[in-house]
Protein backbone atom coordinates (compact mmCIF):
# COMPACT_ATOMS: atom_id res chain seq x y z
CA UNK A 1 0.00 0.00 0.00
CA UNK A 2 1.29 3.53 -1.03
CA UNK A 3 2.51 5.69 1.98
CA UNK A 4 0.82 8.28 2.56
CA UNK A 5 2.21 11.73 2.23
CA UNK A 6 2.83 13.71 4.68
CA UNK A 7 4.61 16.98 4.76
CA UNK A 8 8.46 16.20 6.40
CA UNK A 9 7.56 19.35 8.74
CA UNK A 10 4.76 17.62 10.19
CA UNK A 11 6.84 14.38 10.11
CA UNK A 12 8.97 15.33 12.51
CA UNK A 13 6.84 17.62 14.83
CA UNK A 14 7.14 15.79 18.69
CA UNK A 15 3.74 16.44 19.99
CA UNK A 16 3.32 18.46 23.13
CA UNK A 17 3.00 16.48 26.53
CA UNK A 18 0.84 18.17 28.87
CA UNK A 19 1.16 17.39 32.96
CA UNK A 20 1.13 13.82 34.05
CA UNK A 21 -2.89 13.42 35.58
CA UNK A 22 -3.41 12.22 39.11
CA UNK A 23 -5.50 9.58 37.51
CA UNK A 24 -2.81 8.14 35.90
CA UNK A 25 -0.26 8.44 38.21
CA UNK A 26 -2.89 6.84 41.28
CA UNK A 27 -2.67 3.69 38.79
CA UNK A 28 0.51 3.42 37.97
CA UNK A 29 2.40 4.03 41.37
CA UNK A 30 -1.04 2.16 43.34
CA UNK A 31 -1.07 5.90 45.59
CA UNK A 32 -4.25 7.00 47.00
CA UNK A 33 -3.21 10.59 47.44
CA UNK A 34 -2.04 12.57 44.97
CA UNK A 35 -0.88 16.66 44.21
CA UNK A 36 -0.09 17.68 40.99
CA UNK A 37 1.87 20.63 41.07
CA UNK A 38 2.90 20.50 37.07
CA UNK A 39 -0.06 22.24 35.03
CA UNK A 40 -0.05 25.96 36.84
CA UNK A 41 -3.52 25.54 37.36
CA UNK A 42 -5.51 27.21 40.37
CA UNK A 43 -5.40 24.91 43.41
CA UNK A 44 -8.80 26.55 44.45
CA UNK A 45 -11.11 25.15 42.06
CA UNK A 46 -13.00 26.95 39.48
CA UNK A 47 -14.61 30.01 40.50
CA UNK A 48 -17.77 29.93 42.56
CA UNK A 49 -19.75 32.27 40.21
CA UNK A 50 -18.47 30.14 37.23
CA UNK A 51 -20.11 26.75 38.89
CA UNK A 52 -23.59 28.14 39.83
CA UNK A 53 -23.48 29.55 36.22
CA UNK A 54 -22.67 26.08 34.82
CA UNK A 55 -25.94 24.33 36.22
CA UNK A 56 -28.43 27.09 34.52
CA UNK A 57 -26.86 26.13 31.33
CA UNK A 58 -26.70 22.12 31.80
CA UNK A 59 -30.66 21.54 30.38
CA UNK A 60 -29.76 23.41 27.51
CA UNK A 61 -26.99 21.53 26.07
CA UNK A 62 -28.77 20.15 23.22
CA UNK A 63 -28.25 23.86 21.68
CA UNK A 64 -25.78 24.83 19.84
CA UNK A 65 -23.65 27.69 21.22
CA UNK A 66 -23.70 31.11 20.26
CA UNK A 67 -20.98 31.26 17.82
CA UNK A 68 -19.86 34.92 17.97
CA UNK A 69 -19.95 34.99 21.79
CA UNK A 70 -21.73 38.16 22.37
CA UNK A 71 -22.24 38.19 25.82
CA UNK A 72 -18.93 37.21 27.39
CA UNK A 73 -17.29 39.96 24.72
CA UNK A 74 -19.71 42.58 25.93
CA UNK A 75 -18.60 41.66 29.30
CA UNK A 76 -14.78 41.61 28.47
CA UNK A 77 -15.80 45.19 26.85
CA UNK A 78 -16.99 46.43 29.93
CA UNK A 79 -14.40 45.02 32.11
CA UNK A 80 -11.63 45.98 29.89
CA UNK A 81 -12.97 49.47 28.30
CA UNK A 82 -12.15 48.19 24.81
CA UNK A 83 -14.70 48.08 22.32
CA UNK A 84 -16.18 44.33 21.99
CA UNK A 85 -15.02 44.33 18.27
CA UNK A 86 -11.78 43.52 19.83
CA UNK A 87 -12.10 40.74 20.95
CA UNK A 88 -11.46 37.06 19.60
CA UNK A 89 -12.37 34.28 21.49
CA UNK A 90 -10.77 30.79 21.34
CA UNK A 91 -10.87 26.74 22.64
CA UNK A 92 -8.05 28.19 25.07
CA UNK A 93 -5.81 30.91 23.61
CA UNK A 94 -3.65 28.01 22.22
CA UNK A 95 -6.26 28.03 19.62
CA UNK A 96 -5.74 31.61 18.96
CA UNK A 97 -2.31 31.54 18.30
CA UNK A 98 -3.13 28.54 15.94
CA UNK A 99 -5.06 31.06 14.25
CA UNK A 100 -2.34 34.18 14.21
CA UNK A 101 -0.47 32.04 12.23
CA UNK A 102 -2.83 30.73 9.86
CA UNK A 103 -3.55 33.85 8.97
CA UNK A 104 -0.66 36.05 8.56
CA UNK A 105 1.77 33.57 7.56
CA UNK A 106 2.63 30.73 4.46
CA UNK A 107 4.60 27.78 4.64
CA UNK A 108 8.42 29.29 4.61
CA UNK A 109 7.42 32.25 6.63
CA UNK A 110 9.07 32.70 9.98
CA UNK A 111 8.23 33.56 13.33
CA UNK A 112 10.22 35.30 16.37
CA UNK A 113 10.50 34.00 19.96
CA UNK A 114 12.75 33.66 22.82
CA UNK A 115 14.29 30.23 24.13
CA UNK A 116 12.69 28.52 26.75
CA UNK A 117 9.27 30.09 25.56
CA UNK A 118 5.83 28.29 25.38
CA UNK A 119 6.51 25.41 23.29
CA UNK A 120 2.78 26.12 21.62
CA UNK A 121 4.27 28.92 19.13
CA UNK A 122 6.78 26.57 17.70
CA UNK A 123 4.05 23.60 17.67
CA UNK A 124 1.78 25.84 16.04
CA UNK A 125 4.39 27.23 13.76
CA UNK A 126 5.57 23.83 12.37
CA UNK A 127 2.33 22.81 12.05
CA UNK A 128 1.98 25.06 9.02
CA UNK A 129 5.34 25.01 8.00
CA UNK A 130 6.84 28.11 9.55
CA UNK A 131 10.27 28.74 10.68
CA UNK A 132 10.86 29.04 14.57
CA UNK A 133 13.92 31.60 15.30
CA UNK A 134 14.28 31.91 19.17
CA UNK A 135 16.60 34.81 20.92
CA UNK A 136 18.84 33.41 23.46
CA UNK A 137 18.02 34.32 27.10
CA UNK A 138 20.57 36.09 30.16
CA UNK A 139 21.93 34.04 32.91
CA UNK A 140 17.99 35.13 34.91
CA UNK A 141 16.43 34.05 31.71
CA UNK A 142 15.15 36.84 30.45
CA UNK A 143 15.23 37.99 26.62
CA UNK A 144 16.97 40.15 24.94
CA UNK A 145 15.17 42.92 23.29
CA UNK A 146 17.93 43.60 21.04
CA UNK A 147 18.22 39.99 19.60
CA UNK A 148 14.46 40.10 18.89
CA UNK A 149 14.40 43.19 17.15
CA UNK A 150 18.04 41.78 15.20
CA UNK A 151 16.44 38.25 14.18
CA UNK A 152 12.94 40.06 12.90
CA UNK A 153 15.48 43.38 10.67
CA UNK A 154 17.94 40.51 9.31
CA UNK A 155 15.10 37.49 8.38
CA UNK A 156 12.92 38.93 5.81
CA UNK A 157 10.71 36.55 5.94
CA UNK A 158 9.34 36.77 9.51
CA UNK A 159 5.80 37.88 10.41
CA UNK A 160 5.19 37.48 13.58
CA UNK A 161 6.70 37.60 16.97
CA UNK A 162 5.30 35.64 20.10
CA UNK A 163 6.57 36.79 23.24
CA UNK A 164 5.02 36.05 26.96
CA UNK A 165 5.04 38.14 29.69
CA UNK A 166 5.42 37.30 32.34
CA UNK A 167 7.19 34.07 30.37
CA UNK A 168 6.61 30.49 31.34
CA UNK A 169 8.07 28.44 32.58
CA UNK A 170 10.80 30.69 33.73
CA UNK A 171 9.05 33.36 35.22
CA UNK A 172 10.52 36.16 33.52
CA UNK A 173 9.41 39.09 31.97
CA UNK A 174 9.62 42.27 29.96
CA UNK A 175 9.62 45.84 31.69
CA UNK A 176 7.22 48.42 30.87
CA UNK A 177 10.63 50.30 29.07
CA UNK A 178 11.71 47.46 27.58
CA UNK A 179 8.39 47.17 25.73
CA UNK A 180 8.39 50.30 24.94
CA UNK A 181 11.36 49.74 23.00
CA UNK A 182 10.78 46.89 20.99
CA UNK A 183 7.54 48.42 20.18
CA UNK A 184 9.18 51.48 18.26
CA UNK A 185 12.00 49.16 16.69
CA UNK A 186 9.80 46.68 15.77
CA UNK A 187 7.70 49.91 14.03
CA UNK A 188 11.28 50.53 12.20
CA UNK A 189 11.14 47.44 10.01
CA UNK A 190 9.62 46.61 6.80
CA UNK A 191 7.02 49.19 7.69
CA UNK A 192 5.89 48.07 11.09
CA UNK A 193 4.20 45.06 8.97
CA UNK A 194 5.35 42.43 11.50
CA UNK A 195 2.94 41.39 14.51
CA UNK A 196 3.66 41.18 17.61
CA UNK A 197 1.67 38.92 20.19
CA UNK A 198 2.27 39.17 23.48
CA UNK A 199 0.99 36.41 25.24
CA UNK A 200 -0.62 37.44 28.95
CA UNK A 201 -1.95 34.32 30.25
CA UNK A 202 -0.10 34.97 33.92
CA UNK A 203 -1.53 38.69 34.10
CA UNK A 204 -3.62 38.34 37.16
CA UNK A 205 -0.42 36.96 39.38
CA UNK A 206 2.14 40.01 38.62
CA UNK A 207 2.69 41.69 41.06
CA UNK A 208 5.95 43.70 39.43
CA UNK A 209 5.02 47.43 39.35
CA UNK A 210 6.79 47.54 35.70
CA UNK A 211 5.10 45.23 33.95
CA UNK A 212 2.47 46.89 32.20
CA UNK A 213 -0.95 46.27 30.76
CA UNK A 214 -0.40 46.51 26.79
CA UNK A 215 -4.04 47.08 26.64
CA UNK A 216 -2.78 50.62 26.69
CA UNK A 217 -0.51 50.42 24.18
CA UNK A 218 -2.93 49.36 21.26
CA UNK A 219 -3.94 52.20 19.90
CA UNK A 220 -0.75 53.38 19.20
CA UNK A 221 0.17 49.96 18.39
CA UNK A 222 -2.53 48.36 15.49
CA UNK A 223 -0.27 45.49 14.84
CA UNK A 224 -0.07 44.18 18.76
CA UNK A 225 -2.41 41.24 19.78
CA UNK A 226 -2.46 40.70 23.36
CA UNK A 227 -3.64 37.15 24.94
CA UNK A 228 -5.77 36.57 27.68
CA UNK A 229 -7.31 33.31 28.94
CA UNK A 230 -9.61 31.70 31.94
CA UNK A 231 -7.57 28.77 32.69
CA UNK A 232 -5.43 30.07 35.26
CA UNK A 233 -6.32 32.67 37.90
CA UNK A 234 -10.14 31.79 36.90
CA UNK A 235 -9.69 27.99 37.28
CA UNK A 236 -11.60 27.27 34.00
CA UNK A 237 -8.81 24.93 32.47
CA UNK A 238 -10.98 22.15 31.82
CA UNK A 239 -13.58 24.44 29.96
CA UNK A 240 -11.07 26.03 27.11
CA UNK A 241 -11.60 29.44 27.05
CA UNK A 242 -8.60 32.21 25.81
CA UNK A 243 -9.32 35.58 24.10
CA UNK A 244 -7.40 37.77 21.98
CA UNK A 245 -7.07 41.89 21.69
CA UNK A 246 -6.27 43.46 18.61
CA UNK A 247 -7.38 45.79 16.39
CA UNK A 248 -10.92 45.58 14.72
CA UNK A 249 -9.53 45.71 11.29
CA UNK A 250 -6.71 42.95 12.71
CA UNK A 251 -9.30 40.58 14.37
CA UNK A 252 -11.73 40.70 11.38
CA UNK A 253 -9.00 38.63 9.52
CA UNK A 254 -8.72 35.53 12.85
CA UNK A 255 -12.50 35.70 12.25
CA UNK A 256 -12.39 34.55 8.79
CA UNK A 257 -10.17 31.47 9.53
CA UNK A 258 -12.11 30.67 13.24
CA UNK A 259 -14.00 27.72 13.33
CA UNK A 260 -17.57 27.96 14.14
CA UNK A 261 -18.38 27.48 17.63
CA UNK A 262 -14.88 26.91 18.69
CA UNK A 263 -15.43 27.60 22.15
CA UNK A 264 -18.62 25.90 23.76
CA UNK A 265 -21.80 27.18 25.51
CA UNK A 266 -20.65 25.74 28.70
CA UNK A 267 -17.19 27.85 28.27
CA UNK A 268 -18.90 30.46 27.40
CA UNK A 269 -21.23 31.10 30.46
CA UNK A 270 -18.60 30.20 32.81
CA UNK A 271 -15.99 32.60 31.75
CA UNK A 272 -18.68 35.54 31.80
CA UNK A 273 -19.71 34.46 35.47
CA UNK A 274 -15.90 34.32 35.99
CA UNK A 275 -15.30 37.39 35.09
CA UNK A 276 -17.01 39.20 37.62
CA UNK A 277 -15.70 37.24 40.43
CA UNK A 278 -13.89 39.46 41.55
CA UNK A 279 -13.42 38.17 45.74
CA UNK A 280 -12.30 34.71 43.77
CA UNK A 281 -9.61 36.17 41.81
CA UNK A 282 -8.44 38.34 45.30
CA UNK A 283 -8.55 35.38 47.10
CA UNK A 284 -6.38 33.30 44.73
CA UNK A 285 -4.15 36.09 44.00
CA UNK A 286 -3.33 35.75 48.13
CA UNK A 287 -2.93 32.05 48.32
CA UNK A 288 -0.89 32.47 45.35
CA UNK A 289 1.39 34.98 47.33
CA UNK A 290 1.80 33.03 50.00
CA UNK A 291 2.47 29.85 48.05
CA UNK A 292 5.40 32.12 46.35
CA UNK A 293 7.38 33.40 49.57
CA UNK A 294 6.66 29.66 51.45
CA UNK A 295 8.50 28.01 48.54
CA UNK A 296 11.20 30.66 47.90
CA UNK A 297 11.80 30.55 51.56
CA UNK A 298 11.96 26.23 51.50
CA UNK A 299 14.15 26.52 48.04
CA UNK A 300 16.45 28.87 50.10
CA UNK A 301 16.67 26.30 53.13
CA UNK A 302 17.22 23.66 50.55
CA UNK A 303 20.25 25.55 49.07
CA UNK A 304 17.86 24.85 45.81
CA UNK A 305 18.69 28.15 43.71
CA UNK A 306 15.20 29.41 41.77
CA UNK A 307 14.39 32.12 39.35
CA UNK A 308 12.32 34.92 40.29
CA UNK A 309 9.09 34.62 38.87
CA UNK A 310 5.51 36.77 38.09
CA UNK A 311 3.53 33.71 37.60
CA UNK A 312 1.71 30.77 39.79
CA UNK A 313 4.93 28.78 39.66
CA UNK A 314 8.53 28.98 40.04
CA UNK A 315 11.52 27.46 38.40
CA UNK A 316 14.26 25.52 40.61
CA UNK A 317 18.07 24.72 39.42
CA UNK A 318 17.64 21.61 41.04
CA UNK A 319 20.80 20.13 38.98
CA UNK A 320 23.13 22.95 41.26
CA UNK A 321 20.26 22.20 43.99
CA UNK A 322 20.38 18.80 44.16
CA UNK A 323 23.00 17.19 41.80
CA UNK A 324 19.90 16.01 39.87
CA UNK A 325 17.86 16.44 36.20
CA UNK A 326 14.89 17.83 36.69
CA UNK A 327 13.27 14.48 35.05
CA UNK A 328 15.42 12.50 37.59
CA UNK A 329 13.83 14.82 40.61
CA UNK A 330 9.95 14.40 38.95
CA UNK A 331 10.45 10.28 39.00
CA UNK A 332 11.57 10.49 42.12
CA UNK A 333 8.71 12.50 43.77
CA UNK A 334 6.12 10.64 41.52
CA UNK A 335 6.30 7.35 43.58
CA UNK A 336 5.91 10.00 46.60
CA UNK A 337 2.70 11.46 45.01
CA UNK A 338 3.56 14.70 44.41
CA UNK A 339 3.29 15.64 40.31
CA UNK A 340 5.96 18.91 39.24
CA UNK A 341 6.81 19.86 36.11
CA UNK A 342 10.27 18.64 33.99
CA UNK A 343 11.01 21.46 31.56
CA UNK A 344 14.15 19.97 29.88
CA UNK A 345 11.73 19.90 26.13
CA UNK A 346 12.03 23.54 26.94
CA UNK A 347 15.93 23.17 26.87
CA UNK A 348 16.17 23.61 30.88
CA UNK A 349 16.86 19.84 31.68
CA UNK A 350 18.89 21.21 34.82
CA UNK A 351 15.18 22.46 36.19
CA UNK A 352 11.92 21.75 37.75
CA UNK A 353 9.14 24.05 37.53
CA UNK A 354 6.75 24.24 40.54
CA UNK A 355 2.93 25.16 40.26
CA UNK A 356 1.95 26.96 43.73
CA UNK A 357 -0.90 24.70 45.36
CA UNK A 358 -2.48 25.01 48.49
CA UNK A 359 -0.82 25.84 52.21
CA UNK A 360 -1.52 22.15 52.58
CA UNK A 361 -0.23 20.99 49.09
CA UNK A 362 2.70 22.78 49.06
CA UNK A 363 3.67 21.64 52.93
CA UNK A 364 3.43 18.23 51.56
CA UNK A 365 5.09 18.68 48.30
CA UNK A 366 8.47 20.60 49.89
CA UNK A 367 8.86 17.71 52.54
CA UNK A 368 9.33 15.49 49.10
CA UNK A 369 11.05 17.54 47.42
CA UNK A 370 13.48 17.95 50.76
CA UNK A 371 13.74 14.30 50.76
CA UNK A 372 15.21 14.09 47.32
CA UNK A 373 18.14 17.09 49.17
Amino acid sequence: MAELQVPNYIRSIIPYVAGKPIEETQREYKIKKVIKLASNENPLGPSPHAVRALRTQLKQLHRYPDGSGFRLKSALAKELNVSPSSFILGNGSNEIIDQLIRTFCVAGDQIVTSKAAFIAYTLCAQIHGVQTLEAGLNADLKVDVQEIVDLARKNENVRIVFLANPNNPTGAYLTEAELKRLFYELSQIRGGSILLVLDYAYWEYVIAPDLPDPIAFLKDYPHLVVLRTFSKIYGLAGLRVGYGIASPDLIAFLEKVRQPFNVNSLGLIAAEAALSDRAFVKKSLQLNLKGMQFWEKQLKRMSIPFWKSQGNFILANVREGLGKTGAQVYQDSLRKGVIFRPVANYGLAHALRISLGTVEENKKAAFVLGERA
